[in-house]
């Protein structure tokens, strides 16, 4: 016979539940050790057998328990004698092991594994076919495992117990307003002050925590830009060569409007975009080219990129036919500004180099440098009318276009009854204890009851949030009332 489920959750009584409930676990933090020094031993016994009783087995009712109770406790005992009394063996809390019993239902090992929220979920999974021991499915919550049984739930309802509750539509569309509205002053913010948006992202990251999911994933962001970094300082300088830089010039001169626009040294920036301060001695080796008349207007203005690199090559290294038509002056000028643009091109080198350095990020303080083009690529998010979309899941569904979430919130999989995509519920790792006579998989949702449990010198195996003192009080009650 099941006890109903009444005030299982009640702040006022603070009764500590088999279950991973968040009001539980305030509880738990609450619970103080029983006083047993005011009170007779009957009532010490009572208080005992009720604080044990309202966590394990408290769906049971008096009489059941007492007709499965075993006051036989099993323990390994330390025999060697010697070592008595010396410090070296800790006493066996055998007295632990009064509601090992239960250890061994079916329900309680489904909980106890972490396949259930509670022990009273894990009834039900059972009642309603979702568990198979040993490839046949049971019906029976008190079930007893013997040693070697192999236990399944099947895997969805394992994800429905462990994760977050699922939020209805309207709850989720109410959520989803909040982000939109958020997302778009974001945005409004980072387009007008970009840089001191920027610094405040940084400073949020770098203050949290280590464990943070959210700072191991700004981690792979700062490592994925000094990759990209990497490869950029590896492609450009292997870009910097005299007749890339060449090219270049020739390139700025042949997209010249027409033949009266005069150069200035401002427009070779392009060519030195990594430290504009060289475009001075981009203008010089680019002067001394136009006065030998060989790259002007008219010579190279419609060109395509390969006629330009042809000329690039003729300019570095004379063709016969260049060298007898070139006079001495043009020779001379041209071979000047070949020098120029060889200690050109190995300054420019070293520019290069320094700025990849410069604007690699930090590891030790996670620091990526300002990129002053960052906010360029934020998007507004389009305007929703969330009463239109209320009543209509995939209306909703094709509304919401944040970057982060395509999908309302929670609500990827409509049809799954928990929170989609799935993530652990609230105050879960608390309860995250898993007993030594189970061997568990999650990834199949597969547990082993690998033996009865037992208490050892100094440890037991049975999971209580009381100790010794209280399970004392509570086996004397059982042994006399119990059969």
């Amino acid at each position: 016979m099941t006890k109903k489920a009444v005030l299982l959750k009640s702040l006022t009584r603070g009764r500590i539940r088999s279950s991973f409930n968040k009001y539980n676990l305030f509880n738990l933090y609450k619970k103080s050790q029983p006083d047993f020094k005011t009170k007779s031993l009957y009532q010490q016994k009572w208080s005992a057998k009720q604080e044990t009783r309202a966590y394990h087995g408290e769906y049971l009712t008096e009489k059941r328990w007492s007709t499965i109770f075993q006051p036989k406790l099993d323990s390994v005992a330390q025999l060697d004698a010697s070592l008595r009394g010396d410090g070296k063996v800790k006493e066996t809390p055998f007295l632990s092991q009064t509601y090992a019993v239960l250890e061994k239902r079916l329900d309680f090992a489904l909980f106890r594994a972490m396949f259930a929220s509670s022990v009273r979920q894990a009834r039900q999974f059972i009642l309603h076919g979702n568990v198979t021991v040993n490839g046949l499915k049971i019906r029976h919550p008190g079930y007893t495992l013997k040693p070697g049984d192999l236990f399944h739930v099947r895997p969805d309802k394992v994800l429905e117990a462990l994760g977050t509750r699922k939020p209805s539509l309207q709850e989720a569309l109410k959520v989803d307003k909040t982000q939109i509205i958020l997302w778009n002053k974001y945005v409004k913010e980072a387009k007008e002050n970009p840089r001191k948006v920027w610094d405040q992202k940084l400073k949020k990251f770098q203050k949290m925590p280590e464990s943070n999911p959210r700072k191991e994933s700004f981690d792979k962001v700062v490592k994925s830009h000094n990759e990209k970094m990497e490869k950029r300082a590896l492609s450009d300088a292997k870009a910097c060569t005299p007749k890339n830089m060449l090219l270049s010039i020739l390139k700025v001169q042949a997209g010249k409007e027409n033949d009266s626009v005069a150069l200035s040294p401002k427009d070779f920036e392009a060519v030195v975009e990594k430290d504009t301060k060289l475009s001075h001695e981009v203008f010089k080796c680019y002067d001394a080219l136009l006065k030998s008349n060989e790259i002007s207007y008219d010579a190279l203005h419609g060109k395509s990129a390969d006629q330009l690199s042809k000329v690039a090559d003729n300019l570095l290294s004379f063709t016969p036919e260049m060298k007898e038509k070139l006079s001495d002056n043009a020779k001379t000028l041209i071979r000047s500004a070949t020098k120029q643009l060889g200690d050109l091109t190995k300054s420019y080198a070293t520019a290069v180099r320094d700025f990849y350095e410069t604007n690699k990020a930090s590891s030790e303080s996670n620091y990526i440098p300002f990129d002053t083009n960052w906010a360029n690529d934020l998007r507004y998010h389009e305007k929703v009318d969330f009463e239109k979309i209320a009543e209509s899941e995939k209306e909703a569904s094709k509304a919401i276009n944040l970057p982060w979430q395509k999908h309302v919130y929670g609500r990827e999989n409509p049809k799954k009854p928990y929170f989609t995509p799935w993530k652990p519920r609230p105050f879960l790792a608390p309860f995250t204890i898993l007993p030594h006579h189970l061997e568990i998989s999650f990834k199949t949702c597969h547990a082993v009851y690998l033996r009865d449990p037992v208490a050892r010198p100094g440890h037991t195996e049975v999971l209580s949030p009381f100790d010794d003192t209280v399970h004392e009080r509570a086996y004397m009650y059982y042994v006399r009332k119990g059969k």
